[in-house]
């Protein structure tokens, strides 16, 4: 669907921009099925978004209160074309082979086509902290940020604009903005039978309420092998 994946792009181009304001926002990527390219007609739009240490919570006030007033979060059954924000970490806990399963090939193509559309500098980083995965493709495989969709570098004039959160009010503000969504998220997580995608700390955000990830593993070992490398090709008709 070229047409649809060119909207959806078209829309993240459209929206970022008002991302790359927030303080301690230091990356926003695009992954999942539209990083993939394997979209449709209800896909929406996951985004991976890394805070600066210490300001985790911020940020996802931020993201989500800006995408709201848009019009454009995902929420409820309004998810065609909308953004998703299941997935905030700060930039301390940048390897995610600490949330990975036993052969992880669902994390490990997530991580290794995830596109960056705002970025400070962080996405190398985070790909250096996750130079794991490349036991799961094929020797010899450069793992590069695709800045390919790159739209936004951080732009550092926001922090004159939000001096004031910058200086004295975060500490006191990201203690309640904390207190307040840990609330709401333990009373959510509580209300699901498999928690399994579910990671909630101080350095890290994760909500997907469903995990498919041994789903693909099992997947992934009865249709090639348990060892077999990673393609494109490979990934995209395992089922």
């Amino acid at each position: 669907m070229p047409n649809l994946e060119k909207e959806l792009w078209d829309k993240v181009k459209k929206y970022m921009r008002y991302l790359k304001w927030i303080p301690s926002l230091r990356m926003v990527g695009v992954c999942n099925n539209l990083a993939f390219g394997d979209i449709d007609g209800q896909s929406d739009i996951d985004l991976f978004v890394i805070a600066k240490k210490g300001r985790l919570f911020t940020v996802r006030l931020f993201v989500t209160v800006i995408l709201y007033f848009l019009g454009v979060r995902r929420h409820g059954n309004k998810i065609a074309g909308r953004f998703c924000l299941s997935f905030f970490v700060d930039d301390s806990a940048l390897d995610l082979k600490l949330i990975a399963i036993e052969n992880d090939i669902y994390l490990s193509y997530w991580i290794k086509t995830m596109k960056p559309v705002v970025d400070d500098g962080v996405s190398e980083e985070f790909l250096t902290a996750n130079d794991w995965i490349k036991g799961y493709f094929e020797d010899g495989i450069k793992l590069e940020v695709d800045k390919s969709r790159l739209i936004y570098k951080k732009k550092y004039l926001g922090k004159i604009i939000f001096f004031p959160f910058l200086s004295y009010f975060p500490w006191i503000l990201e203690r309640r903005f904390r207190k307040t969504q840990l609330r709401f998220i333990r009373a959510s997580s509580n209300k699901l039978k498999d928690k399994s995608g579910i990671v909630v700390n101080d350095h890290m955000l994760k909500f997907h309420n469903l995990d498919r990830r041994k789903e693909y593993s099992e997947a992934w070992t009865k249709k090639y092998d348990r060892d077999a490398k990673i393609t494109d090709q490979k990934f995209r008709h395992l089922f």
